[in-house]
C-alpha cells in the first residue's frame, strides 16, 4: 500500500458537469458520468452496507498525483483511503437539494484502496435525514473517470454483519443507536481484506442528475454541490471521572449513583486512561460504571480501543444531565436538579452497544455523535478479560467560532457569553438544530434567532443561507413552509412559516447578497398569499390548520395561545401584522415596489381589524381572545413591533406592556420580540431585569442556554442564547442603516452600564464600539470599515459617521 496519500476537501460554486457540459446537446446537461451503485445482498433496512474500489496509480517519474472526486451516498458515508477515514457526507438535505462533496485525492503511485460505510437505516434514520433510494455515488474527473467513477469501475459491495438498531424512546428523533455484535461484524474491512469474504459487485443504478432535462421528476437525488465546509473533526482530552463502581447488571440500570458505592482507587486509573496515560483491564466475570463529566456541552464521536472481553457488553452513552428520579424523563417530567450535583441521582442517556468478539485491538465507534455533558461507560465481562487500551473523544459541528467581542461594566453579561456562544455551537452542524441531545432538527422559529446570533459570531453565512434555501424548499401547496426542515415527517407550525419571512429581511440587512434574497421573494410571496387564504369575510386571520405553537407558557396547551387552535387568536393576527410590514420593507428596498404596496395595505386593514376585535378598553391592552378574557406579552410586543398600531392605542398598550402585573410573560424564546420591543420602547432597563433569568443558569450548574423554564426537558436550546444578539444589536445598538450592511446606524442603550464595547464583525471588516461615561460626559469611539458610513444616534442627538475612527464627546 503507498504510504503517501491524503485529502482535501473544496466548496465550488457551481455543478462541475453542468460546466463542462455547456456546450453539450442539451438533454446531456446536468447528467454525470457516474451511476449510483447499491448492494444486491442488503435486504430490508436498516442496514449497513461497505463500497470497495481497489485501484493503482501507475505513472512513472512522479511523486504524486492529484484525482478530484465527488461523492455523495443515500443515506450517509464514511470515506475511507488506503484503511483511514477521510471524510464523511453527505451534508444533509432533502430530494431537490441532495448534496454530494467535493474532495482532491492526492496519492503516490502504487495500490490504493477506497472504501465507503454507507448507512441505510430506513424508518429507523434521524427525523431530519431524508432519503430517496438507498446507494453510493463517487465520480471522479479527467482521466480517472473510468477508474474509479461508481457504475463504471469495478466497484464491490458488502452488507457489513453484526448491526443492530434500537431508538431511544424519549428522543426517537435522532434516529437509532447501535447494538454491535462484534461476533458477527467483519473487522478490517475497511483495509485491504485478502479472503475477500462477502463481497460482490455492486449493482448499478439510475445515473447522477445534477438538473433535471426531461419530463421524469420523481425518486431521483437531484445533486448539487456541498454549501458547507467540513464539520469540525477535532480531538478532545477532557473530562473527569466523578464515579467508578461495581454494578450488579447492566439490564437493570439505571442505578442512583451513590458515594458509598464509589471506587476512587479506581478513578485514577480511568482518569488517566481518559488522558491517554495507561490502559485498564476487567478482570473476567466483573462489571464496572465509569461515569465522566466533561465540564462542557459536547457534541462527540467517541471510540474504544480494545482487546478481548469476549462474550461481554459495553455501553457507551451520554446525557444532557442527570434526573432525580428515573421515571421523571418517561413520563415528561424532567426535574434534574444541580446540573454538577450526581449524588443519588440517575444517569438516563442515549447512545450505543458493543458486543466483543474478544479479537485484540478493536475500535468500537458509533456511526454518529452523541451529545450532552456526561458520559456513562458500562463494562460487563464474561469469562475473558477486556483491556481497554484507549478513549479517543473528537468533538464535531459547524466550525462556527466567536470572531466578535463585548464587554461591560456589569460583568454579569460577560460571564454568561460563553455559556450563550457554546449553545450556539452545540446546535449548529450540517442545519441548525433546536436540541442537539433530543431532536436534532432544524426548526424555524429556532433558527431565526440562530442566524441572528451567527451574523453576531461570523461573516461566514453559509449555514444562514443554507437555512433559508431549504425552508424554501419545504413548502406544500398551500403556500405554508415546513415548521422543520429537512424531515421526512411533515410538520407544519403556521407561526414558523412567517418566521421563514423575517430570516429573508434579516438577511437582506445584515449581509450583502441581495441577488440571493430577490430569488427566495417569489417564494415569500406563496407564503403570505397562504396565510390570506385563511382571511375571513371580516378581515381577521383563522387560526391555520397546524400546531400554531407561540412559547412555553403552562397555561397554553402545547405552546398554543388562547383561540389558535380553531377560532380568533390576537396573538396570530398581530404576528401576522408585523411580518407583512416587513415583508413590504423587504419589497421595497430590494423587490417590487407594487407587492410592497400590498402588503403595506393588508398589513393596515389587518390591524385595524385586529384592533377591533381585540382591543379592550378597561385594561388598555390587546386581548389574546375576542371575549378579552386572556392578556400576554407576546401579543402587546407583536402589536407594537408592526408599528400599526394607532394612538392612542399605541402609547396604552407601551404602558400595559411595561406596567400590567397580570400579563402572560414571555419565556426563553419569545423575549426576543420582547427584548426586541423594549429597544423600540427605549427601555433597556427592562431588558437588564429580564435577564435575570439567563444569570441563574450556571448557578444552576448549566453550561448552555435552556429550552423552557424549569422544569426542562433540554439542556441545551440555542433559541434561548439570543442575548448574544442584544448585546450588540441593543446594547451597543448596531444595526444596518440600509440593505447589505452598506451603511450602519448605531443607537446604543446603555441603561446603568457605565461603560460598553464591543467589536462587531461586518461583511467588510469589523465595527468598532465603545461608550463610556466619564462624569458628566458620555464618549462615543466608533470605528467603521472602509467604504461604510453611518449615524449614531444619541441621547437625542445626531452624529454623521465616516470610515475609519470617530469620536464623540457630550457634555
Amino acid at each position: 500500500m503507498a504510504s503517501k496519500s491524503m485529502i482535501t476537501r473544496k466548496i465550488i460554486a457551481q455543478d462541475p458537469f453542468i460546466a463542462q457540459n455547456k456546450q453539450k446537446p442539451w438533454r446531456e446537461r446536468g447528467l454525470w458520468p457516474s451511476y449510483w451503485i447499491s448492494c444486491p445482498a442488503v435486504g430490508k433496512a436498516p442496514s449497513v452496507v461497505a463500497y470497495r474500489l481497489r485501484f493503482a496509480i501507475d505513472k512513472a517519474g512522479v511523486q504524486t498525483v492529484e484525482i478530484p472526486i465527488h461523492v455523495t451516498a443515500d443515506e450517509r458515508y464514511e470515506l475511507f483511503l488506503d484503511g483511514k477515514r477521510i471524510a464523511r457526507g453527505s451534508e444533509r438535505g432533502d430530494p431537490n437539494n441532495w448534496f454530494y462533496e467535493s474532495y482532491t485525492l492526492t496519492l503516490a503511485p502504487g495500490a490504493h484502496l477506497l472504501v465507503a460505510r454507507v448507512q441505510i437505516l430506513g424508518s429507523q434514520r434521524a427525523m431530519a435525514q431524508m432519503s430517496v433510494q438507498p446507494g453510493f455515488l463517487l465520480c471522479a474527473e479527467g482521466e480517472w473517470q473510468p477508474q474509479l467513477s461508481t457504475g463504471i469501475a469495478a466497484w464491490e459491495a458488502k452488507k457489513l454483519g453484526g448491526y443492530r438498531f434500537a431508538k431511544s424512546p424519549f428522543a426517537h428523533w435522532r434516529g437509532a443507536r447501535i447494538d454491535l455484535d462484534g461476533a458477527a461484524f467483519p473487522w478490517g474491512y475497511e483495509q485491504d481484506d485478502a479472503e475477500g469474504n462477502g463481497w460482490q459487485r455492486a449493482e448499478k443504478g439510475e445515473q447522477g442528475v445534477g438538473r433535471v432535462i426531461n419530463w421524469m421528476w420523481y425518486q431521483i437525488h437531484r445533486l448539487q454541490p456541498a454549501t458547507l465546509p467540513a464539520m469540525l473533526d477535532e480531538e478532545r482530552r477532557v473530562g473527569v471521572v466523578r464515579h467508578v463502581a461495581p454494578i450488579q447488571t447492566l439490564e437493570a440500570m439505571p442505578t442512583p449513583v451513590r458515594t458509598v458505592d464509589h471506587l476512587p482507587h479506581e478513578q485514577i486509573q480511568w482518569q488517566d486512561l481518559l488522558m491517554k496515560q495507561g490502559e485498564i483491564t476487567i478482570p473476567p466475570q466483573s462489571r464496572r460504571r465509569i461515569l465522566i463529566d466533561m465540564e462542557e456541552y459536547y457534541c462527540l464521536y467517541p471510540e474504544l480501543l480494545i482487546s478481548g472481553g469476549g462474550g461481554g457488553t459495553v455501553h457507551l452513552h451520554s446525557a444532557e444531565s442527570l434526573y432525580l428520579q428515573p421515571e421523571q424523563i418517561e413520563s415528561g417530567i424532567v426535574g434534574k436538579g444541580h446540573r454538577d450535583e450526581i449524588e443519588g441521582k440517575y444517569f438516563i442517556g442515549i447512545g450505543d452497544t458493543f458486543r466483543p468478539d474478544g479479537g485484540p485491538r478493536r475500535t468500537l465507534e458509533t456511526l454518529w455523535w452523541q451529545a450532552g455533558r456526561y458520559w456513562e461507560l458500562t463494562v460487563e465481562t464474561a469469562d475473558q478479560a477486556l483491556t481497554i487500551h484507549r478513549i479517543t473523544l473528537r468533538e464535531t459541528r459547524y466550525p462556527l467560532e466567536m470572531e466578535s467581542h463585548f464587554s461591560a461594566s456589569d460583568q454579569r453579561l460577560e460571564s454568561i457569553l460563553p455559556m450563550l456562544v457554546r449553545s450556539m455551537q452545540a446546535g449548529s452542524h450540517e442545519t441548525y438544530y433546536d436540541a442537539p441531545h433530543y431532536e436534532e432538527m432544524m426548526y424555524a422559529g429556532d433558527t431565526r434567532l440562530e442566524i441572528l446570533n451567527t451574523y453576531m459570531m461570523s461573516r461566514d453565512d453559509r449555514l444562514p443561507r443554507k437555512a433559508i434555501r431549504l425552508f424554501d424548499s419545504s413548502r406544500l401547496a398551500s403556500g405554508m413552509t415546513q415548521a422543520r426542515y429537512p424531515s421526512w415527517e411533515t410538520q407544519v407550525i403556521p407561526p414558523f412559516a412567517l418566521w421563514w419571512v423575517l430570516m429573508m429581511h434579516d438577511y437582506a440587512q445584515w449581509r450583502d447578497d441581495l441577488p440571493f434574497v430577490r430569488s427566495f421573494l417569489p417564494g415569500m410571496r406563496a407564503t403570505l398569499e397562504g396565510f390570506q387564504r385563511e382571511m375571513d369575510a371580516n378581515g381577521l386571520l383563522r387560526a391555520p390548520e397546524g400546531w400554531n405553537f407561540m412559547d412555553w407558557l403552562d397555561p397554553w396547551e402545547a405552546g398554543v395561545p388562547p383561540q389558535a387552535f380553531e377560532g380568533y387568536s390576537g396573538l396570530l393576527n398581530w404576528q401576522l401584522v408585523y411580518v407583512l410590514t416587513q415583508a413590504a420593507d423587504l419589497e421595497a428596498q430590494v423587490g417590487d415596489p407594487d407587492f410592497a404596496r400590498i402588503w403595506r395595505h393588508r398589513a393596515r386593514k389587518l390591524a385595524d381589524n385586529a384592533t377591533a376585535a381585540f382591543w379592550d378598553d378597561a385594561r388598555g391592552l390587546l386581548a389574546e381572545d375576542k371575549k378579552r378574557q386572556h392578556f400576554s406579552e407576546h401579543t402587546q410586543c407583536m402589536a407594537l413591533l408592526s408599528s400599526m398600531l394607532e394612538e392612542p392605542y399605541r402609547a396604552r398598550v407601551a404602558h400595559g406592556l411595561l406596567n400590567d402585573p397580570d400579563l402572560l410573560r414571555t419565556t426563553y424564546y419569545f423575549s426576543h420580540y420582547l427584548f426586541e420591543t423594549y429597544r423600540l420602547l427605549e427601555r433597556v432597563d427592562r431588558l437588564f431585569a429580564r435577564l435575570e433569568q439567563w444569570y441563574v443558569l450556571p448557578e444552576l450548574g448549566l453550561k448552555t442556554t435552556i429550552e423552557k423554564p424549569e422544569p426542562t426537558r433540554s439542556d441545551c436550546h440555542a433559541w434561548s442564547a439570543h442575548p448574544l444578539f442584544h448585546y450588540f444589536a441593543t446594547i451597543l445598538g448596531i444595526r444596518p442603516g440600509s440593505p447589505g450592511f452598506s451603511a450602519v446606524e448605531i443607537r446604543p442603550q446603555l441603561g446603568n452600564l457605565t461603560w460598553a464595547e464591543g467589536r462587531l464583525v461586518h461583511p467588510r471588516g469589523e465595527i468598532v464600539a465603545e461608550f463610556r461615561a466619564v462624569g458628566g460626559d458620555r464618549h462615543a469611539a466608533i470605528t467603521l470599515p472602509e467604504g461604510i458610513t453611518g449615524t449614531l444616534y444619541m441621547n437625542g442627538h445626531t452624529y454623521p459617521l465616516t470610515p475609519g475612527a470617530n469620536a464623540i464627546v457630550e457634555s
